[in-house]
C-alpha cells in the first residue's frame, strides 16, 4: 500500500512539473495579434455583393494557420463574422501582452490600385521595420502595384488609425488591395494563400530579428 501510494506521489509530481513547463514554455512564446478588420453589421467597404469584412477574416484565418506551423502564439481579434469595437480590438490586443498587431483591411476609393501599408504617424522605427518586412514579402507575390508604407491615415501625416494610436505593441495595418479595383479583387482571389503566407513570413522575419 505504501509502495502504491508513494508511485502515486510521484506520478502526480511528474505531471505537476509538466503542467509548469509547459505554462512557462506558453508564457515564452511570442504571441501575435491578428486583427480581421471590421465584422457583424460593420461590413467595411463594399463593391456589389463583395464585402470587406469577408475578405479580411479569411485572410486573417490563413494567416494564422501559417503562423501556428510556426509555433507563433495567435491572438485572433475576432474568428468569426461579428462585430467589435475598435477600444475592444485594442483592450485583447493590450490584455493579451501580445508583441506585434497586424491589422487586416481592404481599401476603396474611384480610382486606385494596389497594397499599402500603413503606421503610426509618430514614425515609430520598430513599426516601420515591421511593415517593411511584410511589404517586402508582399512584393515578391503577385500583386498590382506596391504602394509602399504609409504613416497617419488617408486624411493626412497627423492623424492615426485608432488600432495603430491605441495598441502598446508595434503594430500596422495592411490595405490588401482595393476592393473597388476588378484586377486586386482577382488577385487577391487567385492568391490569397500567397498573400497570406507573405504577410506570415513579413511577421516572422520581424521575429527572428528580434531575436538576434
Amino acid at each position: 500500500m505504501k509502495r502504491y501510494i508513494k508511485i502515486l506521489l510521484i506520478a502526480i509530481l511528474l505531471i505537476v512539473a509538466f503542467i509548469i513547463i509547459m505554462i512557462l514554455k506558453d508564457k515564452n512564446k511570442i504571441v501575435v495579434c491578428i486583427d480581421a478588420g471590421h465584422g457583424g453589421d460593420d461590413v467595411g467597404a463594399i463593391r456589389d455583393k463583395r464585402y470587406e469584412k469577408n475578405d479580411t477574416l479569411e485572410i486573417a484565418k490563413l494567416v494564422k494557420k501559417y503562423l501556428k506551423k510556426r509555433n507563433i502564439k495567435v491572438v485572433m481579434i475576432r474568428d468569426k463574422d461579428k462585430a467589435v469595437s475598435l477600444e475592444e480590438r485594442c483592450n485583447i490586443a493590450n490584455k493579451r501582452n501580445a508583441d506585434f498587431f497586424v491589422s487586416i483591411h481592404r481599401n476603396s476609393a474611384k480610382t486606385g490600385n494596389g497594397i499599402e501599408i500603413w503606421c503610426n504617424s509618430t514614425k515609430r522605427e520598430e513599426d516601420t521595420d515591421f511593415a517593411n518586412a511584410i511589404i517586402e514579402k508582399l512584393q515578391n507575390t503577385d500583386i498590382q502595384k506596391n504602394r509602399g508604407v504609409k504613416y497617419g491615415t488617408i486624411d493626412g501625416e497627423n492623424s492615426d488609425y485608432y488600432v495603430l494610436k491605441n495598441t502598446d505593441m508595434p503594430s500596422c495595418l495592411i490595405e490588401l488591395g482595393f476592393i473597388t479595383d476588378e484586377k486586386d479583387n482577382q488577385l487577391l482571389d487567385e492568391h490569397k494563400k500567397d498573400y497570406a503566407k507573405a504577410i506570415a513570413e513579413g511577421i516572422v522575419e520581424k521575429i527572428e530579428s528580434r531575436k538576434k
